[in-house]
């Protein structure tokens, strides 16, 4: 991890992304703990440093909520905290002051030691560094360690300008220390290198009046004369002192070099067009002025060359030795990548060396192009690379004083040593400024909302950006909105992005047309379902492939940036290459292929909600039971493996977009689509519920019955009716949720199906109750509990007598509720009806005043959701679980239940990080309506 404290505060992972830290009192606080790291420092310290003294009254709870959240940015283990405070843990290397520092005491002792090249070069990259200033730009002006830090600025800035004025270099300092001056008129170091530098350009008279102008600001602001030095030095200059003149140059170490020797500057032009990357501009350039080696990756058309053009550009002061640019074509329609020794000998070329003088063998000219490089402050620029073999002959002596910057589409992984950086997809501000940079301002300034469509649909890819621009400006007769109808048609979305030589599917094209023929197909088979991301498994069933050779085929096409590697082993496809896939798919394979693609992946999304289903809840065989057999996928077993209840809320969270998709599939799917899709609905049923996927669950519900009709099973639809309705009841759609339950009751009752009947019965007096319609649902409860006896169906007593305990504990009758939850946990020991009947049963005692038999339940109850993966449910226990807490007088362990209750709501997307930091920020903090939703008091449905 890199923290940078030389400007506004940023912090990037071990690989080179920006971890976000957005919230204006995190940031403060992790400056405060930067400026303090390693050390304790006292939450009195912090909330005085937050709050600027006057700290509001939840000061103490909202720093808590501070620190939790930085912890989940940065990792537990980053902040450690004790009685006496907190403490950030910030390892050698991975700050930037720190290499600062660094780099200022290697020049400051080579400055003492007369070497004064070495001097000047490590006191050069210090300063480098900033981004900006001051240093901690979150902390308050007065801060001592910012302070301290701008101080040693401005000291590295005068001993480099003592090292160049040490190697003759006074006619380029003049410029440089005249506007020092001018920004610090009181210290007399900086008059006295300007009067030095102006006396030996032979400019005395200038030198004089530098004197002059010095004494009159210092008498004038500090009642002060001038320092002896100060004096001295104008004396010596009147006199015209010998030992003022300019030292002569030291000749070079090693094989002497040409009297004038190239300075090469060959640097193409910046994009004028570039826009925002600032970020990124300013860490290439500091890491290039370092003299690294910097690598740039990313898909094509993200925009690595523009960036590193400007980057090069930004840096290009600090190599007054040359500037090299070298095109390697590794990414170029028509055009074979150059070899090593083609690169080598062009640039051993620009720096004076003749052809007929470069070995033929690669491993000798490489030699010579280190020789020929060391010791010069030289920048090159290695353009599209296509491989590390292509680089590695071409790289300078580490520390030897050139700087590289390479691009290209893989990431460059085995070249050590090499600063990385993973180039992403523009922000919609970036995009949109770039587009009017290439359009005109006055095109997006009048239609902004539509510019944000138009970017959208350019996915923020720069070059889709850039075509979209360049077809405005050759177009002046069309408006924006007429430019994003035509992106609209996704069809022919890649036809619209094509201008000149510029055009979205040719860089697809360079990227496929190397592929092999597993990944080739792979790559086709993805652009079938419109899947944003997905897991092996998916890709195995749609291209028929085991996961071995899908999972080598997707590494292969992460490795040319066709594809994403996303944390949790998924991957993802850019918008724009996701229609490429899809044009590839639809032009290569037959309907019947493309049918029986979808219909692998489809019975592969059945299995594992099967599965996912049978492990969660103990009555689901019913639901299982819908829908056809699942078959093998392909060559891979139906189904990914979901050992447990995490296993199962983490396949939920991740693929419930993907289910979505994939019912749409299905419902158009000839043959068995439809009875796949009420087999999906059906076996999802729970999963989704269990993630507070209430939308989803009705949406899959209803296009499943849509697609079965009338025709289908009685007791298919059945349960989907009934799916539809606890869906419904969730949403607060209680009219909606009461037409489902009664077809539900009525489609198995004519289907003869006991226990649909029973369990819809059930699930309808639940939905009465809370309507108000006591007498009805009680008589559904009764119903239902006989069905249910007579066929032996202890299951689904076990869950109608926690829903009629519910309706005693609504009624006051406490102790009838707590009989019915303690009955059914007699009944059945599965995961979820246990949580169900604890929590349900920890309820009832908190209302008869028995606080911590209650808060026993709670806590067992929340294991059993844990087991089965019922987040929704663990959420709510967890806040109740914290209310009890607070009542029993443990405030500190109240907080922190609720603060997991809400961790786990934002992990299943029902509670923004701005939410959460308001709930938890108030003294008492309220349950989220999201916990109460479709539940009367602290139910769970």
């Amino acid at each position: 991890m890199r923290f940078g404290v030389l400007g506004p505060l940023t912090v990037h992972d071990d690989l080179g992304a920006a971890v976000p830290v957005t919230s204006a009192k995190q940031r403060l606080l992790l400056a405060v703990l930067l400026a303090r790291r390693n050390t304790r420092v006292s939450a009195d310290a912090l909330t005085e440093a937050l709050w600027d003294g006057r700290p509001p009254p939840s000061a103490r709870a909202n720093l808590q909520s501070y620190v939790h959240r930085l912890r989940r940015l940065l990792g537990d283990d980053r902040i450690v905290h004790d009685r006496s405070g907190y403490q950030l843990e910030v390892r050698p290397g991975e700050a930037d002051d720190e290499e600062f520092e660094r780099l200022a005491g290697a020049g400051r002792d080579a400055l003492a030691d007369g070497d004064l090249d070495r001097a000047a070069d490590l006191l050069r990259r210090a300063p480098a560094l900033w981004r900006g200033r001051p240093a901690y730009a979150e902390l308050p002006g007065s801060s001592a360690e910012a302070a301290r830090l701008d101080e040693l600025r401005l000291a590295v800035v005068e001993w480099r300008v003592d090292a160049d004025l040490g190697r003759g270099e006074h006619d380029l300092l003049v410029a440089e220390l005249t506007a020092l001056t001018a920004a610090h008129p009181l210290r007399q170091r900086l008059y006295r290198q300007l009067m030095l530098a102006l006396h030996r350009s032979g400019r005395t008279a200038d030198a004089l009046e530098v004197y002059h102008r010095a004494r009159a600001v210092l008498v004038e602001e500090l009642g002060l004369e001038p320092g002896p030095e100060l004096r001295e030095l104008e004396q010596a200059i009147l006199t015209d002192d010998p030992a003022l003149a300019a030292p002569r140059p030291a000749g070079p170490a090693g094989p002497a070099r040409p009297a004038h020797p190239r300075r090469p500057a060959e640097l193409p032009p910046a994009d004028p067009a570039f826009t925002g990357r600032r970020d990124e501009v300013r860490r290439v350039a500091g890491w290039l002025t370092a003299g690294a080696v910097v690598t740039i990756s990313g898909p094509g058309g993200v925009g690595k060359s523009a960036l590193a053009l400007r980057a090069a550009h930004a840096a290009a002061a600090g190599f007054p030795d040359g500037r090299l640019y070298v095109n390697l074509h590794g990414a170029t329609p028509g055009v074979r990548p150059l070899s090593p020794h083609d690169v080598l000998v062009r640039l051993l070329g620009s720096l004076g060396v003749e052809e007929r003088d470069v070995p033929a063998d690669v491993s000798a000219a490489a030699a010579l192009f280190r020789s020929t490089t060391a010791g010069r402050r030289l920048l090159m620029v290695l353009d599209d690379a296509d491989s590390a073999a292509q680089v590695r002959p071409l790289l300078p002596e580490p520390g030897s004083g050139p700087a590289l910057l390479v691009t290209g589409r893989r990431v460059l992984s085995t070249i050590a040593g090499a600063r990385r950086l993973a180039l992403d997809t523009l922000t919609p501000d970036e995009a949109a400024e770039l587009l009017a940079a290439v359009a005109g301002p006055g095109r997006v300034a009048a239609e902004p909302a539509v510019a944000a469509e138009v970017v959208a649909l350019c996915g923020l890819l720069p070059l889709a950006v850039r075509v979209a621009g360049a077809r405005l400006l050759a177009r002046p007769d069309w408006t924006l909105s007429s430019l994003r109808d035509r992106l609209d048609d996704a069809q022919h979305r890649l036809d619209e992005l094509e201008h000149d030589d510029l055009a979205v599917r040719a860089s697809c094209d360079v990227a496929f047309t190397v592929l092999d023929e597993t990944p080739a197909a792979v790559f086709t088979s993805l652009g079938l379902a419109g899947f944003a991301d997905f897991t092996v498994h998916t890709a195995a069933a749609l291209s028929g492939r085991t996961l071995a050779a899908t999972r080598r085929a997707l590494d292969q096409l992460a490795e040319t940036q066709l594809l994403i590697a996303a944390p949790g082993d998924r991957f993802t496809l850019h918008d724009l290459v996701r229609l490429y896939a899809r044009e590839r798919a639809e032009r290569t394979l037959t309907p019947a292929a493309r049918d029986d693609a979808l219909r692998r992946a489809l019975h592969h999304y059945l299995a594992t909600a099967r599965q996912a289903s049978r492990m969660s809840v103990a009555w689901s065989d019913q639901h299982a039971a819908i829908g056809p057999e699942t078959t093998q996928t392909g060559r891979t077993q139906p189904g990914a493996d979901l050992p447990d209840g995490p296993a199962i809320s983490a396949w939920v969270r991740a693929e419930s977009d993907n289910i979505t998709a994939a019912a749409i599939h299905a419902a158009a799917l000839d043959g068995d689509g439809p009875a796949i899709l009420a087999g999906l609905a059906a076996a999802m049923a729970h999963p989704l519920r269990s993630q507070d996927r209430w939308a989803d669950l009705v949406a899959i519900g209803r296009l499943a019955l849509a697609a079965l009709g009338d025709t289908g099973q009685a007791r298919w639809r059945s349960k989907l009716h009934q799916s539809l309705s606890d869906g419904y009841f969730m949403l607060n759609r209680l009219p909606e949720a009461h037409e489902h339950g009664l077809e539900a009751v009525r489609a198995a009752h004519e289907g003869g199906d006991h226990h649909g009947e029973a369990d819809a019965r059930s699930a309808l007096g639940f939905v009465l109750h809370h309507r108000g319609r006591t007498d009805e649902a009680f008589e559904h409860y009764r119903r239902a509990l006989e069905l249910q006896r007579e066929i032996a169906d202890a299951r689904g007593e076990a869950l109608t007598l926690t829903r009629l305990g519910v309706g005693h504990h609504l009624a006051g009758r406490l102790d009838d509720a707590v009989a019915c939850q303690e009955r059914a946990l007699r009944l059945d020991d599965s995961p979820h009806l246990t949580g169900i009947a604890l929590f349900r049963l920890g309820d009832a005692h908190l209302d008869a005043g028995r606080p911590e038999r209650a808060l026993g339940c709670l806590e067992q109850a929340i294991e059993a959701f844990q087991a089965c993966g019922s987040s929704v449910d663990e959420a709510l226990a967890r806040w109740l679980r914290g209310d009890i807490l607070r009542l029993l007088g443990r405030d500190g362990d109240a907080r922190h239940s609720w603060l997991r209750s809400a961790d786990l709501l934002r992990e299943m997307r029902s509670l923004t990080s701005d939410e959460a930091g308001d709930l938890l920020g108030a003294p008492v903090p309220r349950m989220p309506d999201v916990l109460r939703r479709g539940r009367d008091t602290r139910h769970p449905a």
